[in-house]
């Protein structure tokens, strides 16, 4: 029992060993691997970042001529956007004068539609004044022809001046007829009646001042131009 238990012993030992040198080969041989692959991942590694390099400085030389485009076309906006804020206030100035148009065209549209009201006033204004003109006009012309109302001097002697005023008159029988003389006949002689040949139904001639009148009839007297 004793010899069984010493050779086990001796197994879990040798096993033990064994195990040991196992890990130890396992571990050394995982190392070198490792060092293998890390060495094959470095040479790898500078081959690619060689490549790399240059890659970068080609792209550093593209960003530099981005860059440049980027400024030019950064300068270019800044262009467009001054002139694009210059059109901006230019249409501001229209649209304002558009504005002010409008309201111009507003007053003058008002000032038209009185001026239209003025006009049909003043129109009115004309009739009423037509209409009072014409009023007057009648009213002088009645009086004018009251002025021109015909004057009747029974038979009888008149003096010219006293008894009728001086002018040229037009001289009517009222009715019947007979004799007509004016300064004693030298400046008219004549019969005035109607019905007949024989006399004369008018008569003008002038009346001056001093003349003297004598008729055997009733006579009309109306002021002739």
């Amino acid at each position: 029992m004793k010899w069984e238990l010493s050779m086990f012993k001796k197994k879990w030992v040798y096993l033990s060993l064994l195990a040991l040198v196992l890990v130890a080969i396992t571990a050394f041989s995982a190392h070198a691997i490792g060092y293998n692959k890390a060495s094959v991942l470095l040479k790898d590694k500078k081959v690619v970042a060689g490549e790399i390099d240059g890659e970068i400085k080609e792209w550093k030389k593209e960003l530099e001529s981005i860059e440049e485009n980027v400024e030019a076309m950064e300068e270019e906006e800044s262009s467009k956007q001054a002139e694009l804020d210059g059109l901006q206030i230019r249409f501001d100035e229209v649209t304002e004068m558009v504005g002010q148009k409008e309201a111009i065209q507003k007053e003058v549209d008002e000032l038209g539609t009185q001026v239209n009201a003025k006009k049909d006033e003043l129109k009115k204004l004309s009739g009423e004044i037509a209409n009072k003109q014409n009023e007057l006009d009648t009213l002088n012309k009645g009086i004018l022809i009251k002025k021109k109302e015909p004057r009747t001097l029974v038979a009888g002697v008149f003096i010219v001046g006293k008894d009728i005023a001086p002018g040229r008159y037009k001289v009517e029988p009222v009715n019947g007829f007979g004799n007509y003389f004016v300064n004693g006949g030298s400046k008219v002689n004549i019969i005035l009646g109607r019905g007949d040949d024989l006399f004369l139904p008018e008569y003008v001639f002038e009346l001056d001042e001093g003349d003297e009148i004598e008729a055997t009839l009733s006579v009309r007297y109306t002021l002739v131009e």
